[in-house]
């Protein structure tokens, strides 16, 4: 167990290395020029207040930026904070959330449907090859892998003093936790047999049955699907992220039908409610834009032998 770990972080660490592009910020502000004001008194208190705000704008974006960033109680708090939103959502669902939903549904249902001969075709098409891509798809999407990979990869932000890091994986430990709760739930609820245990699809226990019959839905699927969005939406200024995310997550989802864990069903409302969920947080701790607004300051100058206007506009 414990070198699968290890192995986890060193692979979403060497990841991180290799495609994290490193940004330099430079923030550059007017004043207003000196030759144009006979009152250097006038003049020192109006440079003095465009200091004052353009500072003050500057505190209040990186507060901003900085609210997702740390590991503290306030985080942890949020937790109940954007489950409770969360569960409640659908009272606030708009026509085309509920697209989405009847989506979902519609296509779990159909799976349903061809739950036991998907399951056959795979098993009686089994290869080495596809084994060991298996192999690789269950490693990504294990909760007991996932879990310590992206408190490693906090970890690195926290010694990098890398806030885009910190702010990624604090988003995904959170998408990961909600979305396993549910998923949790759900399986408890559900009492559905796994493929392997040679039982109907069609199969419901219901609440207590045995341990063993947590098939509906997938965790690993979730897990994955979960850590993909999030890592998706984060670093979507990299064009390979998203396809090389959901792509590693699509593979823990078709290795779940292969190894005979789960039904296909399983798998999708699994990848369904790892994303939906993930995309509710990052909803919930979306970062604010700077806008026209905030990058375009008018200051008046008055003065006894002038008057006007100084305009600053941060690029």
């Amino acid at each position: 167990m414990i070198r699968r770990i290890i192995a986890a972080a060193t692979l979403f660490l060497g990841t991180t290395l290799a495609t994290y592009p490193a940004f330099a910020e430079s923030i550059s502000t007017a004043s207003p020029n000196s030759l144009n004001s006979p009152n250097p008194s006038v003049l020192t208190a109006d440079k003095a207040q465009t200091e004052a705000v353009t500072k003050g704008e500057l505190v209040d974006q990186k507060a901003q930026q900085r609210e997702m960033d740390r590991m503290n109680l306030a985080y942890f708090k949020g937790y109940a904070t954007d489950a409770g939103k969360i569960v409640t959502s659908p009272l606030r669902w708009d026509p085309k959330d509920w697209i989405k939903f009847g989506l979902v549904l519609g296509g779990t249902g159909t799976l349903l449907l061809i739950d036991k001969e998907v399951k056959e075709f795979t098993q009686k098409n089994r290869t080495s090859g596809l084994s060991g891509l298996a192999s690789v798809g269950n490693f990504i999407g294990d909760p007991l892998v996932v879990f310590p990979a992206v408190g490693a990869f906090y970890l690195y932000g926290e010694l990098s003093d890398d806030s885009k890091i910190r702010r990624t994986a604090l988003l995904a430990l959170e998408s990961l936790t909600i979305s396993g709760v549910l998923t949790e739930g759900l399986k408890k609820l559900s009492g559905r047999p796994r493929p392997e245990s040679g039982q109907s699809p069609l199969d419901w226990h219901g609440p207590g049955a045995d341990s063993t019959c947590v098939s509906f839905s997938s965790g690993h699927t979730g897990s994955a699907f979960a850590l993909a969005t999030v890592v998706a939406n984060e670093y979507q200024d990299v064009p390979y992220v998203a396809p090389t995310a959901y792509g590693l997550a699509t593979l823990t989802a078709l290795s779940r039908i292969y190894s005979n864990k789960h039904w296909a069903s399983d798998t999708l409302l699994g990848a369904a409610i790892g994303h939906f969920v993930s995309k509710a947080v990052l909803n919930y701790h979306k970062e604010e834009k700077k806008g026209l607004g905030s990058r375009l300051s008018l200051a008046p100058q008055v003065g006894e032998e002038m008057t006007g206007l100084t305009v600053n506009y941060q690029f």
